[in-house]
């Protein structure tokens, strides 16, 4: 069997709101919803071919479905997998706007992760509504979430902003740009502002000695630079064969981008093995040219770190088998920085009670227990 595999689905396109930056065009957001069937069929492939597998709902809306379809899913990784088997887990990801306190009970109750999208005081910039109400209801009751936060053209320069408002609700948070796909191509933000805006949150939550939460994605930067796995970094690592998406219709793609048609690996309906889907096609053209890409990338400096980047992403940008887009720039910017301040603590060994715990937590280790940091 193979280690593991990310699975995501999306039971329904169907959202009840239409965000601006959306990849998934009007055209596509039907109230189709996925049958049990092809979920149980993919879950039991999974649970025959994989050691481990992490279920991600996703959408459209996922929370447009009732609770009962929750739990018939969590009955249907029982049956697969085995009851308290540790073999699996789940993250639904939604906008919040139908969470309510019954559905975050059973989430604790279940151990199921809930990212929400949302971008604090700008929530209104690319979103209809605003939740935040409800995530005081649901933070005041102990219950646990993440926030991803989209970055677009307007919000560009105020990450540290956003970063400081879920500093305060003690919320963990990561900042993503825009995709340039489907609804999202007028809401892409500047690179060079993107790029300054996300070192100025870095800097802010660097030495913040209150902060109670890491900020995302540097705290994953920092430790793949000391060495450490990162299989949550999911645009930077050799992601292809390790995630499968299944939408509501069956059809099969890499990840839960917006990947385009000649992507689609099939249909849940068509194949008898995981391993049938990453021998079609479909993901035959996506791994060519990302291996064209990669030998591009290869006399770079930082390639090992970001194993060419999220081959969705370039595809939108110069093409899938063309390296040096925004998404390539600004990581190596970014990154770039990042490593400097932290090759900086381990060259000089500065009062490490002037940076925040994750800091403080990831060079004690990497001082005590010391692994080669390449330069």
């Amino acid at each position: 069997m193979k280690p593991h595999i990310t699975v995501v689905i999306k039971p329904t396109l169907f959202c009840n709101t239409d965000c601006k930056h959306c990849y998934h065009i009007p055209e596509e957001r039907k109230d189709l919803r996925i049958d049990l069937s092809k979920i149980e069929k993919i879950m039991k492939m999974a649970s025959e071919e994989y050691q481990t597998a992490w279920f991600i709902w996703h959408g459209g809306e996922p929370m447009t479905l009732p609770m009962s379809f929750y739990k018939d899913v969590i009955a249907l990784e029982e049956k697969c997998f085995g009851k308290d088997s540790f073999r699996y887990g789940n993250t639904i990801n939604t906008n919040g706007t139908l969470l309510n306190k019954r559905f975050m009970a059973y989430c604790r109750e279940k151990k199921i992760n809930i990212g929400i999208s949302y971008e604090g005081p700008y929530n209104n910039v690319l979103r209809e509504c605003d939740v935040e109400k409800t995530l005081n209801t649901l933070s005041a009751k102990d219950n646990k979430y993440a926030v991803s936060a989209t970055i677009s053209k307007d919000t560009a320069s105020k990450q540290k902003e956003i970063y400081e408002f879920f500093r305060d609700k003690a919320t963990s948070v990561s900042l993503s740009p825009v995709i340039p796909a489907g609804c999202g191509r007028c809401y892409v933000p500047d690179n060079d502002e993107f790029i300054k805006g996300s070192i100025e949150a870095f800097d802010s939550w660097l030495k913040d000695k209150t902060v109670r939460v890491p900020l995302m994605p540097f705290y994953l930067y920092i430790m793949n630079y000391l060495g450490e796995p990162v299989p949550s970094d999911c645009a930077h690592t050799s992601c292809l064969t390790k995630w499968i998406c299944m939408y509501p219709d069956g059809s099969l793609y890499p990840c839960a981008k917006a990947c385009p048609k000649e992507f689609c690996m099939g249909n849940i309906d068509s194949i008898s093995s995981i391993a049938d889907a990453f021998q079609s096609d479909g993901f035959r053209n996506i791994l060519l040219g990302s291996v064209k890409r990669r030998e591009k990338c290869a006399s770079c400096d930082i390639f090992k770190f970001c194993n060419g980047g999220c081959s969705v992403d370039a595809c939108y940008e110069r093409g899938l088998e063309e390296n040096g887009g925004d998404s390539c720039r600004a990581y190596k910017e970014i990154f770039a920085h990042v490593v400097s301040e932290i090759q900086f603590i381990l060259d000089n060994k500065p009062d490490m009670d002037e940076y925040n715990a994750f800091v403080k937590e990831a060079i004690v280790n990497k001082l005590v227990n010391p692994k080669t940091v390449s330069q």
